[in-house]
């Protein structure tokens, strides 16, 4: 019942190396975070229509979708020239390769007398206050009226009805709204997915609130308490009814102080969830993108939380003070992953806030790897489950070399799998099949639980995978 588009990065024997959860020893090896290896320069799409203000994808969404593969886009534009209650809209885009976008005249929601637009959810409730979308879904579960799925935040003016409602459509195009919130007093940013692994709907946001009001007493007993930007998660099997929330990502001692985390874009790669993280620099109101993983989506890892896996614009262009990834999984184009992202120039507590959104790429499965030089490098996994016929590494080794043996869960090794056995890999592949004696030889071993141990020297090994056939 989950949409291909979902599943397509997902393999629960595809295992990345971007933490220590599936390694129980290392020597003479750092692990270091991916870096984009094409970044737009400019932005991919920009606020150039009436409605749209300056700044066009505050939060988004890209799916490739339908059987042409269109990239299709979800944007929040934000007005500051209008009122409250009208200065956020949902609009849409769409593009054949992802970088030229159409915003197309829906004729659907009229702006100003104009209904060639391309909007497609324009709140407008009564008292309404602040707009905010992230996390367009789209599966089979349910009627065709909600093949599309959204949660949003609507605040008031009141409070009494913030929190996430909940949006469908049947084409992605045409949304109703929830009468009431599906997440009341949920926060405003939030990141949403229907995990293939799974078959959850899991929503991370801010959980609800703990201020007490002081309901114009002059009161310092019941003076607002103080509050800090954390991440929650919740979980439904339908969309509709939701789990209590669990708080899964908070700052620590190892943190630089001043900052917090904004929102997070998760999704599922590999056999784990990913997550870009907003780093959020509260002194100086510019805020970056770090790398987090988890293999059940509540235990998180944040290794690299230092080294930014996006980081921020040179200044004086248009992406220096905020970045944040779109919420969706990433789409592979050969032996590459596309990404998008927002961009700002304006900070956090400035009006006029001026926005657009640039793409960059990674190569495939190269989130974070482990870095050998001169001196050999080892690498000892957990026991994890053969799923192929044959053994592929995904590593840099075009300087350097890298040998794998195998050996059953308790280390004893298996016959003919042995280090001197192994054939040395040499080059630059996502995709090295790993050999013995020339032959590839762990189809027998399939479904059991093994060990790998690496011997790598000038280079880095960022993920390894069980399959039955390259994929590039």
């Amino acid at each position: 019942s989950i949409s291909h588009y979902y599943v397509v990065v997902y393999d629960p024997h595809l295992h990345l190396l971007v933490d220590d959860d599936e390694i129980d020893a290392r020597w003479h090896v750092t692990r270091m975070v991916a870096r984009p290896e094409a970044r737009t320069a400019e932005p991919v799409l920009n606020p150039d229509r009436a409605w749209e203000g300056r700044a066009a994808g505050l939060s988004g969404t890209v799916l490739r979708d339908g059987p042409n593969g269109t990239y299709r886009l979800w944007y929040r534009s934000f007005h500051d020239g209008r009122p409250e209650s009208d200065r956020n809209f949902l609009n849409y885009a769409e593009s054949s390769d992802g970088l030229a976008w159409e915003k197309p005249a829906l004729r659907l929601i009229e702006y100003e007398g104009d209904r060639d637009t391309n909007i497609v959810y324009r709140p407008g409730q009564a008292g309404l206050r602040a707009f905010e979308s992230n996390g367009v879904i789209i599966d089979e579960t349910g009627a065709p009226q909600r093949r599309y799925k959204l949660v949003a935040h609507h605040g008031f003016e009141d409070k009494s009805s913030n929190g996430l409602f909940g949006l469908f459509s049947p084409d992605g195009l045409r949304w109703t709204v929830t009468d009431r919130p599906l997440l009341p007093g949920a926060g405003d940013r939030h990141g949403a997915l229907k995990d293939p692994a799974t078959g959850e709907y899991v929503v991370f946001t801010r959980s609800p609130r703990y201020k007490v009001r002081a309901h114009g007493r002059d009161d310092p007993d019941t003076a607002p308490l103080p509050y800090k930007r954390i991440v929650g998660r919740t979980t439904s099997r339908d969309f509709i009814n939701w789990s209590p929330f669990r708080t899964v990502l908070r700052n620590d001692d190892f943190d630089a102080p001043g900052t917090q985390f904004y929102s997070i874009s998760p999704f599922r790669y590999g056999n784990r969830l990913l997550a870009f993280v907003d780093v959020y620099d509260t002194d100086v109101e510019r805020m970056w993108v770090t790398l987090a993983s988890s293999l059940d989506g509540i235990h998180w890892n944040r290794p690299l939380r230092a080294q930014p896996i996006l980081d921020l614009g040179p200044e004086g262009r248009w992406d220096d003070t905020w970045v944040n990834v779109t919420n969706n999984p990433p789409v592979p184009e050969g032996d590459r992953l596309r990404f998008w992202y927002m961009g700002r120039t304006t900070a956090h507590g400035l009006p006029n806030r001026a926005g657009a959104i640039g793409s960059f790429l990674l190569p495939r499965d190269r989130f974070a790897g482990l870095t050998a030089g001169r001196r050999t490098g080892t690498i000892v996994t957990a026991p994890v489950q053969v799923g192929g016929s044959k053994l592929y590494v995904n590593a840099n080794l075009r300087n350097g070399r890298m040998r794998v043996a195998v050996a059953d869960a308790l280390a004893t090794p298996i016959a003919g799998l042995g280090m001197s056995r192994c054939s040395p890999l040499a080059g630059d592949n996502i995709d090295h099949e790993v050999r013995w004696d020339g032959s590839a030889g762990v189809g027998t071993l399939r479904g059991r639980m093994v060990r790998l141990h690496v011997e790598i020297t000038y280079g880095t090994l960022f993920a390894f995978r069980f399959g039955d056939a390259r994929r590039c």
